[in-house]
């Protein structure tokens, strides 16, 4: 038999992938766990329930913090209440203001565990809505 005729050997093949296979399959995976994370609905509250007593349309907004971006909820009308569905949680404070007409009725700041227990609902109260009745409006041009 001449060389050209022989068999050649089978080289033993790996049974462990390269280390730079393994390698980016070990990123790609982080990367989908690290999108999947950033990338996750935000926790939000199913229903809050706020209550008009007064004769005025209220329109109602709320922020966790005193600094933090505004989250404008439905116009409540007079002597009515609305339902939000679905409102981003605003996490341990929840600070709810209220304007009508142009006259700025104030905040009430609500502990997320009290808004829990009164079944996340909130009547607007007194005090914001004798404001917003003695308020008048003053535009921003004159």
């Amino acid at each position: 038999m001449t060389q050209a005729t022989m068999a050649r050997p089978h080289a033993p093949r790996r049974s462990v992938p390269p280390l730079s296979v393994i390698i980016l399959v070990v990123v790609g995976a982080l990367l989908c766990v690290g999108m999947a994370f950033a990338l996750r609905d935000p926790d939000v509250v199913p229903r809050v329930t706020v209550t008009n007593t007064s004769t005025l349309p209220v329109n109602v907004d709320v922020r966790g913090t005193p600094s933090g971006s505004r989250l404008i909820l439905d116009t409540v009308p007079p002597g009515g209440r609305i339902d939000n569905v679905d409102v981003l949680d605003q996490g341990d404070q929840w600070i709810f203001g209220f304007t009508s007409d142009g006259v700025d009725g104030g905040s009430v700041r609500v502990s997320r565990a009290k808004l829990a227990a009164d079944g996340w609902r909130l009547a607007i109260p007194d005090d914001v809505i004798a404001r917003l009745q003695s308020g008048s409006f003053e535009p921003a041009y004159r």
